[in-house]
């Protein structure tokens, strides 16, 4: 009896262990997904350059620091962005929306897009998209 009490012991255990591992594993998989991907969302975002005067259309609000970042970076590289404030213009929060993000700061091209901001992939992108 005492054998068998040990076995079951045993096998909650390792069932336990096994879920928890799976349930770590799981919880870090959109992240690994989220890096093999890149930071590009590829698709065509030419509706939130229509009208506008530059190749790139940043989306973002008054009181976010990354946003206000990503501003200064395009600003100081000259690197000709069109400025959506999305907290302060009903046209550019209605835009931003289409786009299905829901987070700031937005950088889209004719056919790329970019979550967050990164000096890297901004520097990128703009070559992309001012190199044609």
């Amino acid at each position: 009896m005492k054998q068998q009490i040990k076995k079951w012991g045993i096998n909650i255990f390792l069932i336990t262990a096994t879920a928890a591992l799976a349930l770590a594993i799981g919880s870090q998989v959109p992240a690994l997904m989220k890096n093999m991907r890149g930071p590009y969302k590829n698709g065509d975002f030419s509706e939130h350059l229509a009208n506008l005067p530059h190749k790139l259309t940043l989306y973002g609000t008054t009181s976010c620091p990354h946003c206000e970042n990503a501003r200064l970076y395009l600003k100081r590289a000259g690197i000709p962005f069109n400025d959506q404030i999305i907290d302060q213009s009903s046209i550019a929060s209605t835009a931003y929306k289409r786009l299905g993000e829901v987070h700031v700061p937005v950088l889209v091209s004719k056919q790329k897009l970019i979550v967050g901001f990164d000096e890297k992939y901004y520097e990128n992108l703009s070559q992309q998209v001012y190199a044609k």
